[in-house]
């Protein structure tokens, strides 16, 4: 992959006219390039590309400029990318005859897939938020210790009435501060039931969303908007709507990790602790099931339902392979290895146990089991460790790791609190449909 200044100078220039002009006013390319340190003519040939492209459009006249096209929520990455430069896709091989063998070949296949649902989930308004959150972090708490910080959010807490929901993935200080902490299914039935006004949410935005439809009448705040899910990201409503075309007698079953859009479309949500007992409950003989392949492979092997299976996965859980399993069970072999159904099939058949986070949690504690091999991201074993101190907790050598859930800070969480920030909007109509499927998720005993 290469990326150059050409794009770098876009989405700035970009940037530039949504802050000045508010994508309304034209704002003068002299000044943008000006502001932006770069040559007016650079510009100018950057902007005959994204004019053609409808990014932009241009104004004449005395006050004349440049204006955006579209809304900034509707100009994505991905596509000034693909407009600005030569090639956004992984290098490929070359004089190499081993083809779908070469291992090598399928890691940069997925990497580029993971790379272009990133750069497709991210829009201008998103690059917005995000350069607005890195400027707040130089505020007013730089100069606070870590425990003055957390006795700030406490307070902001009590003042806004607002309670913090906390996902086992999260990092160690935020799952210390929370009032909730739990799985996408406990965090979700939490969401419809308690009593405060405002729910922040620290985990990825799938989840901020569930919760905004389980209590559209609450203010749902989702500390980094840029905390998204790259396995949400990698199938829409579009697409979901498509499948259902071709399979028009089946009945649609969709991971809690989806956005509300494609939950609208489903018939009943699931979470890995409840996805066999979702499918089941359903008449239909043939059952779609979004979007996590390995997931639905699991469930297929529980049911004696046709599962069609879109083609996403986890990043985090997907490169977790057998050999990683081996080896910790070779270096602890009195260890039982519980894995997450998100992991790949082969893994999954030599697990001791096939658990969502939860499901772990409660083993743990309850077993009297002494060690355990982990299979899942590693903030659980933050988790693990502290609420059973006298067991043992393995991850792989190459720590299952999301990037995402790793994005929220405490200076995050702060500011959310202070600036009622930033908010979950979803359209009334997505959140009457979507949460019809939620509540059949959460319905399930």
């Amino acid at each position: 992959m290469r990326l150059s200044t050409r794009s770098r100078y876009s989405i700035r220039a970009l940037l530039d006219i949504l802050m000045n002009g508010g994508g309304v006013r034209p704002v003068p390319l002299s000044k943008v390039a000006e502001r932006q340190e770069v040559s007016e003519k650079y510009l100018e040939q950057l902007f005959i590309i994204l004019k053609k492209a409808h990014i932009v459009k241009a104004a004449r006249g005395v006050k004349g400029g440049y204006i955006l096209a579209k809304r900034p929520e509707e100009i994505y990455l991905g596509d000034i990318l693909r407009l600005t430069e030569l090639d956004v896709t992984p290098v490929k091989c070359t004089e190499c005859d081993r083809m779908d063998r070469c291992i090598c070949k399928v890691c940069w296949d997925n990497l580029g897939k993971i790379i272009t649902n990133f750069i497709d989930s991210i829009t201008l308004s998103d690059i917005n938020q995000m350069s607005i959150t890195m400027d707040e972090r130089k505020g007013p708490i730089e100069d606070l210790t870590t425990i003055e910080l957390k006795e700030e959010i406490k307070r902001l807490k009590r003042e806004r009435d607002a309670v913090i929901l906390v996902h086992n993935y999260q990092r160690p200080e935020i799952q210390e501060i929370a009032d909730y902490l739990g799985d996408s299914l406990a965090l979700s039935r939490l969401a419809s039931k308690l009593p405060q006004s405002i729910i922040v949410f620290c985990g990825v935005k799938f989840m901020a969303e569930s919760a905004k439809v389980l209590s559209p009448e609450k203010t749902v705040l989702l500390p980094r908007l840029d905390a998204g899910c790259p396995m949400a990201d990698m199938i829409t409503a579009e697409e979901l709507k498509e499948m259902k075309k071709e399979y028009p007698k089946a009945k649609v079953v969709c991971y809690v990790n989806t956005s509300a859009d494609v939950k609208a479309e489903s018939d009943i949500c699931c979470t890995s602790a409840n996805a066999v007992k979702a499918v089941k409950s359903l008449k239909s003989k043939r059952i779609i099931f979004v979007p996590d392949k390995n997931l639905a492979n699991y469930v297929a092997e529980q049911t004696k339902k046709e599962i069609i299976s879109w083609h996403g996965y986890c990043y985090v859980h997907e490169f977790i392979t057998l050999s990683d399993i081996k080896e910790q069970k070779r270096l602890h072999p009195d260890a039982r290895v519980m894995v997450h159904p998100e992991t790949r099939p082969e893994v999954v058949k030599v697990a001791d146990y096939v658990l969502g986070t939860m499901g772990m949690v409660n083993l743990a504690k309850k077993s009297i089991i002494k060690e355990f091999i982990v299979g899942t991201e590693e903030g659980l074993v933050h988790r693990l460790g502290k609420e059973n101190p006298g067991k043992k907790f393995y991850l792989p050598s190459r720590k299952p790791i999301c990037s995402n859930m790793k994005k929220t800070h405490l200076e995050d969480l702060y500011y959310s609190l202070r600036d009622l920030k930033f908010k979950i909007e979803i359209d009334k109509t997505i959140i009457k449909k979507a949460k019809r499927a939620l509540k059949k998720m959460i319905a399930i005993k």
